[in-house]
C-alpha cells in the first residue's frame, strides 16, 4: 500500500556491549520518497540510528535491543549484511572507507555484481547513478584521485547502483571543504527530486537541510526531543540551543526578531529582508547603527612575528604539484587570524611551512625576522604550536598528565615546574578530572582538547589551529575557538584554518583567503565579506547575517554586522528604544 511507512521504528532501545545505552524508546516513521533528518550533538545516537536501520548492529558493532525495527519489509537485526544492502544503502562521513577499487566503473560495479545482477543491468544502474551524481566521463579514473567532494559521490554513485530504497547519510559533507559540501548537497538535492527513495541523513549543518527535509527528529542522549516539520522543530530554539543544535540563522531571526510574523513557514533571505522593510517602515522596527560598535583596527604597530616571503611549496612527483604561488604574508604579534579557502588552495601548506614540517621550494619563512630554517625542532615547537585537524596524530602517551608532560621534558621544563604547568594547563581546557585517564577514552572533542592543553602548556608565542570543526557539533566547534580567544587575550597570535564563516565572523579580527595557492583577498573580517563575487571563486559564502545586512544597507543597516547578535544591536523593537 503506498502509504504505508516504508522505514519504521517503534520504541526501541539499543545498548552497546558493556551497556553503553545509544538509544531510548525512539520512534520513527517514513513514508516513500520522505527526507528524514536527524539532528543532535555528538554522542546523541545520530550514527547509532544509522546502524540500527542499516545492520550495521548487530553484524558488525554487537549490542542489545528492544523494540521493532522494519526497513523496507525486513528487520535488519535478522538478515544478513549482503540481503539488508539491497534494501538500504549508506554513506558514511569519510568516502576514503568505501571506496577501494582501480576505477570508478568498478567501483559501481562491485557490488551488484557480488549480487549476481546482470551485466546489461549493472551497467544501466552505473550510468543512471554516474549521471545523477554528475561524474559521468570519469568512469576510468582511479576514486583515490578524486576530490574530497567527488570521492563522496562516487561513494553515493556505487550505493546507488544497489539499487536500494532508504538511503541512510551519516553526516555526508562534515569533512569537506565548501565546493566539496555544494557538490555532495546539489546531488543529495537531485536524488531527493527523483521522488521514490526515503533518504535517512544526519548532519549538524541545518543551514544545508532546511528546504529538503519533510521531517526532523532532535535526539538527546538518545532520546527523542523535538521531532515533526522543519517548520515545527526549528521554531523550538530553546529546545534546540539546550540539545546542542544550531538553529538556522533565518528562522532565529523570524522567532526572536519578527515573531514568526508574516513570513513563510521555510523564509528565504529576502522574505527576511522584506518583513524587516515593512516593519521599519511602519515604525515597529528601528534602525541604530551607533549601536554596533566599529570594528576593530587593525592597525598594527606591533612587530612583525611571522612572515611567508615570496614563499612557493612545490610538492614533487610524477605529476608536480604547486601548492603555493610566490606568497607574501605578514603576521604581526597579537593578531587573531582566519584563513579561509576550498580544500587545495594552500591553507594546509601554508601553516605547515609556518611551523618548518615543510621546507620551501622558494622563498623563505621567517620567525621575528628570522629563517626558520636557522631554528631547531625544539625552538619551532616552544614558540609555535600547531593542533592538526585530527587530534589522534598527536596523542600516543598512556595518560593526559603524561601527554602533556612529553612535551614539557623535550624542552628541558625543570621537574619541579613540571607539575604545575601540567595542572594550569588540564585546567586551562577544562580536563583537570581526567589526567590519570588513557587519552583515547575521552570523546573526540575532548582529544582535541587535549591536544591544545600540551601545545599551551609550552607557553607558545603563536597559536595555530587547523580546522578546528572538523567532525565537531555546534557546541564543540566553538569549544577551541573560546579556547584560542583566551590565549589571544593573553597577548598570543592566533591563525585558525577554518571552511566556518560564522566561527571567522565571531572570532578572526582579519581574515586571508587563500585560492589556488595564491591570496586571494587579505584585509579586516568584514571587509573581505563585502567581496562576495570574489568570494564565490574560492566557493566562500558570507555569513547569513553579513547578507543580510547587504539587503539592508539601505535602511542603515551597518556593513560590518557578521553575527545574528550584531544584527539584534542594530534591529530592535520601537518599544526597547532608549530614550
Amino acid at each position: 500500500m503506498a502509504d504505508q511507512p516504508i522505514l519504521s521504528l517503534q520504541g526501541v532501545t539499543f545498548a552497546y556491549e558493556g551497556d553503553v545505552v545509544a538509544l531510548r524508546d525512539l520512534n520513527l516513521s517514513a513514508r516513500r520518497g520522505e527526507f528524514v533528518v536527524v539532528l543532535g550533538a555528538n554522542g546523541a545516537g545520530k550514527s547509532t540510528l544509522c546502524y540500527v536501520l542499516s545492520g550495521i548492529v548487530p553484524h558488525i558493532y554487537g549490542g542489545r535491543r528492544r523494540g521493532v525495527v522494519s526497513v523496507a519489509g525486513l528487520d535488519p537485526w535478522d538478515e544478513p549484511l549482503y540481503v539488508t544492502a539491497q534494501r538500504c544503502g549508506v554513506l558514511m562521513q569519510d568516502p576514503e572507507v568505501q571506496l577501494f577499487m582501480p576505477t570508478l566503473k568498478a567501483e559501481l560495479a562491485f557490488g551488484p555484481a557480488n549480487l549476481g545482477v546482470p551485466r546489461e543491468e549493472i551497467l544501466r544502474r552505473s550510468r543512471e547513478a554516474l549521471a545523477l551524481v554528475r561524474l559521468d566521463g570519469l568512469e576510468e579514473h582511479n576514486p583515490r584521485d578524486l576530490s574530497g567532494g567527488q570521492k563522496q559521490r562516487a561513494a553515493l554513485a556505487s550505493v546507488l547502483t544497489m539499487a536500494p530504497q532508504v538511503m541512510v547519510l551519516d553526516e555526508p559533507t562534515s569533512q569537506l571543504d565548501p565546493l566539496g559540501r555544494w557538490e555532495v548537497g546539489e546531488a543529495i538535492e537531485r536524488l531527493k527530486r527523483t521522488g521514490d527513495l526515503t533518504i535517512v541523513m544526519t548532519t549538524h549543518e541545518t543551514e544545508e537541510v532546511l528546504h529538503l527535509a519533510d521531517q526532523v527528529l532532535v535526539l538527546e542522549e538518545g532520546r527523542t526531543v523535538l521531532q515533526g516539520s522543519p517548520a515545527e522543530v526549528f521554531s523550538r530554539t530553546d529546545v534546540l540551543e539546550a540539545a546542542g543544535v544550531k538553529t538556522p540563522v533565518l528562522m532565529r531571526i523570524c522567532a526572536e526578531l519578527l515573531g514568526n510574523e508574516n513570513v513563510p513557514a521555510i523564509p528565504s533571505l529576502s522574505d527576511v529582508a522584506r518583513r524587516i522593510r515593512e516593519l521599519v517602515a511602519a515604525g515597529r522596527l528601528t534602525v541604530s547603527p551607533e549601536a554596533l560598535p566599529p570594528p576593530p583596527s587593525l592597525t598594527n604597530n606591533g612587530p612583525v612575528i611571522l612572515e611567508a616571503r615570496d614563499l612557493t611549496v612545490v610538492y614533487p612527483g610524477p605529476r608536480p604539484v604547486i601548492a603555493l604561488r610566490g606568497v607574501n604574508l605578514q603576521i604581526r604579534e597579537g593578531e587573531f587570524i582566519g584563513i579561509v579557502g576550498q580544500n587545495g588552495s594552500g591553507k594546509s601548506t601554508l601553516v605547515k611551512s609556518f611551523v618548518g614540517l615543510l621546507r620551501p621550494t622558494q622563498g623563505d619563512v621567517l620567525f621575528r625576522g628570522k629563517s626558520i630554517r636557522r631554528f631547531s625542532v625544539g625552538e619551532i615547537a616552544r614558540r609555535i604550536g600547531l593542533v592538526l585537524q585530527n587530534p589522534d596524530y598527536q596523542l600516543f602517551t598512556p595518560s593526559c598528565r603524561e601527554e602533556i608532560r612529553f612535551g614539557l621534558r623535550n624542552i628541558g621544563v625543570r621537574p619541579e615546574e613540571m607539575d604545575a604547568r601540567v595542572e594550569e594547563a588540564l585546567r586551562m581546557v577544562g580536563l583537570e578530572m581526567y589526567g590519570d585517564l588513557f587519552p583515547f577514552r575521552l570523546s573526540f572533542g575532548d582529544r582535541r582538547k587535549l591536544a591544545v592543553a600540551s601545545i599551551l602548556a609550552l607557553g607558545p608565542e603563536v597559536l595555530i589551529l587547523d580546522e578546528p570543526t572538523t567532525a565537531q557539533d555546534h557546541r564543540g566547534r566553538y569549544q577551541l575557538a573560546e579556547l584560542a580567544r583566551r590565549f589571544h587575550e593573553r597577548g598570543g597570535t592566533v591563525i585558525m584554518i577554518t571552511h566556518d564563516v560564522d566561527l571567522a565572523a565571531r572570532y578572526a579580527q582579519r581574515l586571508v583567503v587563500l585560492w589556488e595557492g595564491q591570496v586571494l583577498l587579505d584585509g579586516p573580517t568584514a571587509e573581505v565579506f563585502r567581496h562576495p563575487e570574489e568570494l564565490r571563486r574560492s566557493f566562500v559564502v558570507p555569513p547569513m547575517a553579513a547578507q543580510l545586512a547587504a539587503e539592508l544597507a539601505p535602511l542603515g543597516v551597518p556593513s560590518h554586522v557578521m553575527t545574528v547578535e550584531d544584527l539584534y544591536r542594530v534591529l530592535r523593537p520601537a518599544s526597547q528604544r532608549e530614550a
